[in-house]
């Protein structure tokens, strides 16, 4: 029988060397693999100009590359076409020269060491080093690969093909760090699975982030492995990642002799999650703030705009990672649609125009329908000021529809789910005197706050199953509320209205839960823990008088609330009193506000 090691050494031995065959077309310098000369030189096309081509497939464009699937004399092809556009791209040429060149390169030397990427076939470019000319590169295409993520999402709970492939991506890792070979974007869609019975190799594309032919230290190793847990913590159980932490450990120091730069650290799995945990932080926090920022500026997914006189504000392009339940992120839109959406901001919240949702002294809101392909429910809000001092304060700063327009990305940003925020405009004097901001969110469909859920949907099952559906409930809520808070967000107003259950009828698998209202959501990366109790005391306060709503329901959230790694539920006596009388405290504040605005508004 083969032994894992045995397999691990086979699948790791370097190819041959490639033939390659230098030559001068014209103004381009092209190499070619001398096993595809013919297949590449047997057709007219121009690898420079392939919109026209015969069986050319455009299969990615950004400002930067297209991504072309080509088919010449039976044999499938992906050819990469770089355009340096900018001049940070152009300036990066100067050093490193041509992209493709360094992308072939890096083929080459995986071939050389063992490890599994795409194998490059041909490269040209133009001019000398740093003139910033288009470059190609030539790859044999991988027809059965299919990207980390989704084989993942597929057999995740298939345990065997989960270990095999847990297996397989540890070993690909391993060697590669090993070998002087660091991928700078290691992300689940840059890295292929190919399943071949009875196991499953998986290798590296879109090479242009490596790094190559120097030493990875331990920092870069867990580094690197930060950016790949990113997606995986939100997509695999503690112990799958902690098994393959363990394996790339114990895949180390086999390949401790693979090259002379392979270094054998002796990681224990316990010292390289503690590390890992720290790094993925860093990254994780990196990576939000990046993706924050990038909602009130130009890009792919978010525009500036100016749609009437006077008015000027943000809007959704496009959802870079689409949540299941929520029609208006699967969409793409332009400038000019919005531009005629929202060409009279004001008639967005007429009552005479569309159904009137709420028409209080703090806000109006209507539901709308936007003109797409399916039509979507949008939501509108135009805050009002209550009083003449809100009415002079809300004047300068940040708008609260502004805020609201940030922290909802920023929950999204986050994996925490949210209305979808579709447009943000705003109506300024000189840019810094505000008067007037609408905000138009997503409706969410089928969804009820987390009260009417209580008392409507689960009084109406039988005894014998709400305690199933409640105790699901309950372990829904929990995770959110930790998640909200581990993500460094706190809530002062974290009432059961503002949270709502999208959970149909018979109540099989999770329910969805979505965060409403971003008025009172602030983020401080470490909330104090009077802020997160704060959270739960609203909660309970908010849900003190539904009869659906048990001491029993209340015990169990907060002995689950309480547990988790390096905490226990032993203290909940003393947790339950302290959060009684903060309801107790809360209540009266209440009763007092109420009849303050009773005094001053006439209404509550």
């Amino acid at each position: 029988m083969t032994t894992s090691s045995t397999v691990a050494r086979l699948e790791s031995t370097p190819r041959e060397p490639l033939t390659i065959r230098e030559e001068v077309r014209g103004e381009y310098q092209w190499c070619i693999a001398s096993t595809h000369y013919d297949a590449l030189n047997s057709s007219d096309l121009d690898w420079f100009n392939l919109t026209e081509g015969p069986n050319c497939t455009l299969v990615k464009r950004n400002s930067q590359r297209d991504v072309w699937r080509v088919r010449c004399r039976g044999r499938d092809y992906f050819a990469k076409l770089y355009h340096p556009n900018g001049w940070v791209a152009k300036a990066k040429l100067l050093v490193r020269g041509p992209i493709a060149l360094c992308e072939w390169e890096v083929g080459r030397y995986g071939s050389a060491h063992g490890i599994a990427t795409v194998v490059p076939v041909a490269t040209a470019w133009t001019g000398t080093r740093g003139s910033g000319g288009p470059s190609l590169l030539i790859t044999e295409a991988v027809n059965d690969g299919i990207p980390l993520n989704d084989f993942w999402m597929a057999i995740r709970d298939d345990r065997a093909k989960a270990r095999l492939l847990t297996d397989s991506l540890a070993r690909l890792i391993a060697r590669s760090h090993q070998c002087g070979f660091q991928h700078g974007d290691m992300h689940p869609g840059n890295i292929l699975v190919r399943e071949q019975s009875p196991r499953c190799e998986a290798l590296f594309v879109d090479l242009h982030k490596v790094h190559i032919a120097a030493t990875v230290t331990q920092r870069q190793a867990v580094k690197n492995l930060a950016q790949l847990n990113q997606w995986f913590r939100s997509h695999a159980s503690r112990a799958q990642r902690r098994r393959f932490l363990v394996d790339y450990a114990t895949y180390r120091r086999e390949y401790a002799l693979a090259s002379p730069f392979a270094q054998d650290l002796h990681l224990e799995p316990g010292r390289l999650i503690a590390e890992l945990q720290a790094q993925a932080g860093r990254h994780a926090a990196a990576l939000w703030s990046k993706r924050d920022r990038r909602v009130v500026r130009n890009s792919r997914y978010f525009a500036r705009i100016k749609p009437a006189s006077g008015w000027r504000g943000h809007v959704l392009l496009s959802c870079k990672h689409p949540a299941a339940a929520a029609s208006a992120s699967k969409l793409d839109y332009t400038k000019k649609q919005w531009k005629e959406w929202l060409a009279d901001p004001l008639s967005l919240v007429d009552p005479a125009r569309h159904k009137l949702l709420k028409d209080s002294h703090t806000a109006t809101v209507c539901e709308i329908t936007l003109p797409t392909n399916p039509p979507v429910k949008v939501i509108a809000k135009r805050p009002l000021a209550r009083n003449a001092w809100k009415k002079l304060t809300q004047r300068f700063g940040p708008s609260r529809n502004q805020r609201a327009w940030r922290i909802a990305n920023m929950l999204r940003n986050r994996d925490l789910a949210t209305a979808q925020p579709m447009a943000i405009i705003e109506r300024r004097l000189f840019r810094w005197v505000l008067l007037d901001s609408i905000l138009l969110t997503e409706f969410i469909d089928g969804a009820v706050d987390l009260e009417t859920f209580l008392t409507r949907d689960i009084a109406e099952l039988p005894r014998d199953r709400q305690r199933a559906v409640k105790d699901r409930l309950i372990a829904a809520v929990v995770r959110t509320v930790k998640t909200f808070h581990d993500r460094g967000f706190s809530h002062r107003d974290f009432k059961a209205p503002n949270l709502l259950v999208s959970w149909a009828p018979p109540f099989a698998g999770e329910p969805m839960l979505t965060f409403i209202d971003m008025d009172g959501i602030s983020h401080a990366r470490r909330p104090r823990e009077t802020q997160r109790l704060r959270a739960v005391v609203r909660l309970c306060a908010s849900l003190l008088h539904s009869a659906a709503c048990t001491r029993t329901d209340k015990l169990r959230f907060l002995k689950s609330y309480l547990s988790g790694p390096g905490r226990t539920t032993s203290a909940w006596k003393s947790t339950w009193r302290t959060i009684h009388q903060l309801v107790c405290d809360k209540l009266a504040d209440k009763d007092l506000r109420r009849q303050w605005k009773l005094a001053h508004y006439g209404r509550e």
